[in-house]
């Protein structure tokens, strides 16, 4: 639909115009009509007279003559508005009776004792003139006498006219009555979705309730079963955007009190060797704050609807997760821990955002590595058996079987040990796998210990 243009100004254009191009085309062939009875009935008449005027012929003498009193001449000269002509002439081209300067029918339509019609020109005048050749009388020679009758078309042409007239009239009033009527039955039909415009428009913008739907037509009802479920997700979304900001802000509550606390420790300290301790747990403290800060940047980058595809890119999988594997080979050896890639040494090619990806792949190193003791090992794979795949798994402790459904949620943190983290991770692979297509899988090893998480891509597309 073009911009500006309401759906009920289209409604009355698609019903007006084919009803407006319809009664023209009505009015049309009526008025052809009219014209082509009116015609035939003037012309039968006029030829009436052409056959009452050649019942007057008769031969004296061996002459033809017409024998015509005063009286018929009159009669047949009379009409209130149109002037009447006749002629009689005989094979020979002598004008009998009638008037001399009367046209000559063309000569394609000479035929005998059949009526001839046609127009012309008469003392400048148009005419109608209706003619018949009959056979001569006998004794007078061969061939045809010619009888014709002509009269003007004042008549006729006024009988056109008010028939226009009339047809034209009457189409306008039925036109404008039947546009009356379908604009009527368009805001009539409309008035449900007014009201449906009317329904959203008086809420604000907290109320998310569906919008009902019995009252909606048919047709409309899909439109409002998309608009429920629009605002369902909006109301998800928003209700989980809630939970977001309020656990964060209860998160990043803890480390800003250790902060200010060890401030205030060690501005209160008058020894260098306690005032370093506090400088010390104040840094662990900024630490955390800064990782905090940075999983929860992390986590709204990879929000559901965060990221349009169009800013997708192809890239090679492989090559990121050696660089990530390498990056975090310092802090695994820190620990003891042993840390490795195996799989696929050839371009594994996947279309995505590379900071997620990277992100991705950096939170599952580190919860392997955090919850990881010494002398374990953590192996990271990258294969493409039909789809990119990627796997991080580790010979650790393992994650116990209530939680490894719950540890993709945000700021949930399974029971292993006592080791800081702030539940994001996992969550921040969820969302990220989920923003690219993927799908995520956690599995055990060895059914008690031990992790493995898999990560299928779908193919990247030329």
């Amino acid at each position: 639909m073009p911009n500006g243009v309401s759906l009920r100004g289209q409604l009355l254009g698609w019903l007006l115009l084919p009803l407006f191009l319809l009664l023209s085309v009505a009015a049309f062939l009526v008025y052809s009509e009219t014209v082509k009875l009116t015609t035939l009935a003037y012309d039968r008449a006029l030829f009436d007279s052409t056959r009452a005027l050649s019942r007057q012929v008769q031969v004296r003498d061996g002459r033809i003559e017409v024998d015509l009193p005063a009286e018929a001449r009159a009669i047949l000269r009379y009409d209130e508005r149109d002037t009447i002509y006749f002629q009689v002439k005989d094979a020979a081209g002598r004008v009998i009776a009638g008037d001399h300067d009367m046209p000559v029918p063309p000569a394609a339509l000479h035929r005998v004792d059949l009526p001839i019609f046609y127009d012309a020109k008469l003392n400048g005048r148009s005419v109608r003139v209706a003619a018949v050749f009959i056979p001569s009388p006998l004794g007078t020679g061969t061939g045809e006498t010619l009888i014709q009758v002509a009269e003007t078309v004042f008549k006729r042409d006024s009988i056109m006219r008010d028939a226009l007239v009339g047809i034209v009239v009457m189409q306008l009033c039925i036109l404008a009555s039947t546009a009356l009527l379908v604009w009527l039955g368009v805001r009539q039909g409309l008035a449900p979705l007014d009201g449906l415009q009317a329904e959203i428009a008086s809420r604000s913008h907290l109320d998310l309730r569906a919008v009902p739907e019995r009252d909606a037509p048919l047709e409309v009802r899909p439109l409002v079963r998309s608009i429920n479920d629009l605002l369902q997700r909006l109301e998800a979304n928003i209700d989980a955007q809630r939970r977001f900001i309020a656990y964060a802000a209860h998160q990043l509550r803890t480390p800003l009190a250790g902060i200010k606390t060890q401030a205030e420790l060690a501005l209160r300290e008058t020894t260098p060797q306690a005032m370093r301790h506090a400088l010390e747990q104040l840094h662990i403290s900024a630490e955390r704050a800064t990782h905090l800060a940075n999983q929860l940047l992390a986590l709204a980058r990879a929000e559901p609807g965060a990221l349009s595809e169009t800013h997708f890119c192809r890239l090679d999988l492989t090559r990121l997760v050696k660089e990530a594997s390498i990056a975090w080979v310092p802090e695994a050896l820190s620990k003891g821990i042993d840390l490795g890639y195996e799989g696929s040494s050839v371009e594994v090619m996947v279309r995505g955002d590379p900071l997620l990806l990277r992100e991705m792949v950096n939170n599952l190193l580190d919860n392997a590595i955090r919850y990881c003791p010494p002398g374990t090992q953590v192996t990271a794979r990258v294969m493409n058996e039909g789809r990119p795949t990627l796997v991080i798994e580790d010979d650790g402790p393992g994650i116990p079987a209530p939680d490894r459904d719950r540890v993709f949620q945000r700021f949930y943190r399974a029971v292993v040990g006592d080791v800081g983290g702030t539940g994001l991770g996992l969550a921040i692979v969820a969302d990220g796998a989920k923003a690219h297509g993927a799908s995520v899988r956690l599995e055990s090893l060895d059914g008690a210990s031990g992790t493995r998480i898999t990560i299928v891509f779908p193919p990247a597309q030329e």
